[in-house]
This record gives structure tokens, sequence and C-alpha cells, in this order.
């Protein structure tokens, strides 16, 4: 077993074991030479065990004292994120095995209480510092066995679930194929599917390309392409998805679905003529990634608001707030909480983005004039309990969509404005007249997304300066900083939760709608009523520790101060 995982550099040798043998032998005239020739490090280590006549634990703590070095514990909390800085091709070249990494220090676990061209190596792959503790080769390889997985793709690592057109690979061709192209499109879609990214974006950039991951809503850069794989990666990325290869200055999507790790996750690919080439964008949706209800974070009071409401037999709720913020994923949550034999639920979607067994779902097709307002049309003869309409986008949409809320129907949809008060003059900018949004619309919710911070490594802390932007409004308030740890891959974040704004529609409220009275004063109604602010949810998860200062500024802006100058 450990041969397979033993350093074969042909310049690393191990004669500091044998002058350090030779410090510390019993009998000097023994002659030593010859043991300590070989380049394998678990050679080395068990002639020393033996000319010492001590037993792998002894001489390791030996070796350690003698050059000042820590002992390796064993691995705690090995993290597939931290495999990564260290693929199993370098670990078995160099004999080294990844402990952890803090505050950008990677630490690893090594035969040598020096080894300069292991650390010069890594920390170049890495960009990362890179410091190293003594361990016996034999342990390392057994850590290395225990936690690696074999790196050579499998037929199992990634299944390609639909075929391949406009390629000349037949349907049965393995993702992991011998081509270096196939290959590297493959690690790069296990490496962002084990880091948990959304979306991979890949554009020129300088002569080569660019690989970002976007994870818990922010993009990281990952790699730089070199130009003589750029171009081939881009063929193979739109081959899978089915576009058409030839054509480069228009526009395209795709899809494709994919088994990950065993997991069923569907790609969205779309390209992008970009100066100095194409860009493409593949986002990742997990199909067993839907969340139920009481997991995605709601707060509490806003929790049990909306699923009072999801218990509406007819008229209309809507979601709103920007591209990202998480709203058809709450939507699915809610169905999936709603979804029982007894009711008939169906979606109606651009593209149907998550699968749920017993919904009827569509995906529209224009080309086919399947549209919004076509299908939901058909869908009413089919006398379902509960639609959900991706979104409303027009005139037309907006009608029917009203139409089904007020004969029989419960429908949910999403929008986009600032906020929930707005949502009402958009609809009646849409032509939807003032008594049949009172009489239809049972409720309305504004959702943002922020990164929560990691539990394991978020500290007190008012020093920068937004903290002590917000401490100057609200002396008492507890402020938590991101700080960066192993668990969050030293971002200071880890997963992502929703700031949610919702209003229930009550006589008050929907006589105020039907009198057309302005925002300000529909708003200090629904206020009245119980209805807190994105504002007031989010200063809730600050002092609750749940996130940031910067991060609420980052996703809320001026917007977040202004209410807190006014609310002080």
């Amino acid at each position: 077993m450990a041969e397979n995982n033993e350093i074969h550099r042909s310049n690393q040798t191990f004669q500091w074991l044998h002058r350090f043998c030779l410090e510390h032998i019993k009998n000097k005239e023994l002659n030593i030479d010859e043991l300590f020739e070989s380049n394998c490090a678990l050679k080395a280590w068990e002639n020393a065990e033996s000319v010492l006549q001590v037993d792998a634990n002894t001489l390791t703590n030996m070796v350690a004292k003698h050059f000042e070095q820590e002992v390796a514990d064993s691995p705690q909390n090995i993290t597939e994120e931290l495999l990564h800085f260290v693929p199993l091709k370098v670990a078995k070249e160099y004999g080294i095995f990844p402990l952890s990494l803090t505050d950008g220090q990677l630490i690893v676990a090594s035969p040598h209480p020096f080894d300069s061209d292991m650390e010069s190596m890594v920390e170049f792959l890495t960009s990362l510092h890179v410091t190293s503790q003594l361990a016996h080769p034999n342990i390392i390889a057994k850590w290395t066995e225990l936690f690696y997985e074999d790196d050579a793709l499998s037929q199992n690592d990634i299944v390609i679930k639909s075929n391949e057109a406009n390629t000349s690979s037949s349907q049965s061709e393995p993702i992991s194929a011998n081509s270096a192209i196939v290959k590297i499109v493959s690690e790069m879609l296990l490496e962002a599917f084990i880091l948990k990214a959304s979306d991979i974006h890949i554009e020129p950039f300088q002569g080569g390309g660019v690989v970002r991951y976007r994870i818990d809503g922010m993009l990281r850069v990952i790699s730089e392409l070199p130009s003589q794989v750029f171009i081939p990666i881009i063929q193979r990325i739109k081959a899978i998805a089915r576009l058409n290869l030839a054509k480069k200055m228009v526009p395209q999507d795709g899809s494709v679905s994919l088994e990950l790790k065993g997991q069923d996750v569907d790609l969205r690919v779309s390209t992008l003529p970009v100066r100095g080439g194409e860009k493409v964008v593949i986002r990742l949706l997990i199909k067993s990634a839907v969340n139920q209800l009481d997991e995605i974070g709601l707060q509490d009071k806003e929790l049990k608001t909306f699923k009072n409401l999801l218990h509406s037999s007819e008229g209309i709720f809507i979601i709103t707030g920007p591209t990202g913020s998480g709203k058809t994923s709450t939507l699915y949550s809610a169905l999936k909480e709603i979804n029982a034999p007894e009711k008939c639920l169906v979606t109606v979607e651009d593209p149907v983005e998550y699968e749920i067994e017993g919904i009827a779902q569509v995906n529209i097709n224009p080309s086919q004039n399947l549209t919004f307002s076509s299908a939901l049309r058909s869908i009413l003869r089919q006398d379902p309990d509960v639609i959900l309409m991706g979104e409303v986008r027009d005139e037309e949409t907006a009608e029917i969509t009203f139409r089904a809320a007020i004969t029989g129907h419960f429908v949910m949809t999403t929008l986009h404005t600032s906020d929930v008060i707005t949502t009402i003059p958009r609809l009646i900018g849409l032509g939807v007249s003032r008594p049949i949004l009172a009489d239809s619309l049972k409720g309305v919710a504004a959702q943002r997304l922020v990164r929560r911070l990691c539990s394991c490594c978020s500290k007190e802390n008012t020093e920068n300066e937004h903290g002590k932007r917000l401490k100057n409004i609200f002396p008492r308030i507890n402020i938590m900083a991101p700080v960066g740890c192993d668990k969050c891959n030293q971002t200071g974040y880890k997963g992502r939760m929703p700031l949610f704004e919702i209003i229930t529609m009550d006589q008050n409220l929907a006589d105020a709608v039907r009198a057309g009275e302005s925002s300000s004063v529909l708003r200090e109604i629904a206020s009245k009523n119980g209805a807190r602010s994105l504002y007031q949810v989010a200063i809730e998860a600050i002092s609750n520790g749940h996130t940031s200062v910067e991060e609420i500024n980052r996703v809320l802006g001026e917007s977040f101060w202004k209410a807190c100058t006014e609310n002080k």
C-alpha cells in the first residue's frame, strides 16, 4: 500500500537522516552508508528505525525535537475543498498530506524536516504560504489512502444523461475519456460541484481565458487558461450542451443533464460573443437541492406568516426581488410544503429548474407557441388547485394570472420590484385594475440573499468602517464579523440565508389599494399590521450573529443606512 504513495523524485535523497543516525547511533563503528542511498522515504525511515533500534513513533519525536519541528497530529475535519489545494498526484509525488488551512497558511504533513522544493512547488500551485509538520511516511500513506479518492475520473464520477448532438461523439462516450480537454472540463465541473458553486464563468482574458466560480453569490477567480486550451474547452462545453459549434457570433442557450458523484445535476449553458471570443456561463442546478421551507433560513415571524398564507384556497401570492435573490428557490420550497396527493399542483417555467415528484411542470417553448399565457390558458381547463407561474412579464400574462387567482385557484409568481409595497403600482402599470388587485392579492414578499457568517470562526468586531457606523447609531447592538478558517475556505462565510419581508392583504390594506392611496400610506398600514421591513429583518440578522454589517451593506446599500437613521 505505502509503495504507491512514495516519493519518486530522482534528486531527493535522505542524507539528512543518514547524518541524524550517525549522531544518535550507539555502535559508532557500524557502516550504514548504503542504507540511505535510496530516494524512498519509507525505506529510509524503516532503516533508521532498525539502526537506532526504536519504533516509528519514537523516531518521529526524535527527529522533530532535533530539527525543532512540530509533529503532525491526526487529521481533523478534512474537507474536499482542502484536498483540492493539494491534488492526489502532488501529494503522492512529494509524500505529503494537507492538514489545515488558516489565514492563508497551508499546513502539510511531510516526512522531511525541511523540503524547500516541495514548499516552493505547493506555494506556486496554491498561492498560499506552506508550512510543514513532521510525520512518518507510513502514517502519511495511510492518511492519503483514507481521505483521498482515486484521482482518475471514472464513468461513475460524471455521466452524461442526454445525447451529444452536433458532434461526432457517440451517446455512450464517457465524459472521462482520455482527451486532455475532456478531462479538464470534467475536473472543472466536479470541482465546481464539490465547492457548491452555482455558476461557472469562462471568458476570454489577455490572450487566454479566466475561470471563475460563483460561490455563495460571490465570484472567485479559480484559474487562468492558456490560449491553446481556451477555445477547445469552449468547444467541448458547447458540444455537451448540444449547441452549434460553428456559430460563434450569436448567443446560444443549451442544457445537459449529468450525474456528478451519483447526484443528478442539470447544466444550463449560455454563450455570448464578446471582445476576444466567446464567454460561457454554466449554471449548475442540483435536482435534490430543494429544501424544506423550515430549512431555508427564514426568520420565525416571517416563516409563520408565509406558512399561513400558503393555505389559501384562491388568490395570488407574489415574491419580488432582483435576479439571483433566491425567489424561485423559495417558491419551490413553498411547493414542497403544500404538495400532497389530494392537491393538483402545476408549474409554468422558463426553464424548469428543479424537478419535484408529484407536480406537473411545464417548460415553455416560444418556438412552438407555448408561452406563459398560452400554457396558463390550457392549465386552467384542467382545474388545478395551485399554479406556480415563473414570472409575470407583460400585460397579457398579468391579466390571465389574476383571472386565475379570482376564479378559485391559488397562484404563486415572481416580479421584479425593490420592495413589497412598490409591487402594487407595478401591477397597476401592467394593467391590473385596483379592484381586482385588492380582491385577489393575498400577500407579497420581498427577498434578498446574504452570506451567512461561518459559525466556526466569526467573532465580535466593530473596528471596521461599517461596524463603527452601525455602532454609532445603535450602541447596544451586538456585531459579529468574518474571520476565515478551513471550514469556510478562508472567506469568513459559509452558505446564504434570505432576508424576507412579507405583507398579507387585510381589509384595511385592500381598501387603501381600492382608494388609490400612495405607497407611503400603504407602507404605514402594513407596518401597523405587524409587517417588518427588510431593514428590520437585517438588523435582527446582524444582532443574532447570522451575518455581518458589511454583507448587509453590500446587498441593501444606502437604503439600509437611511432606514437606520430614520429609525434611530
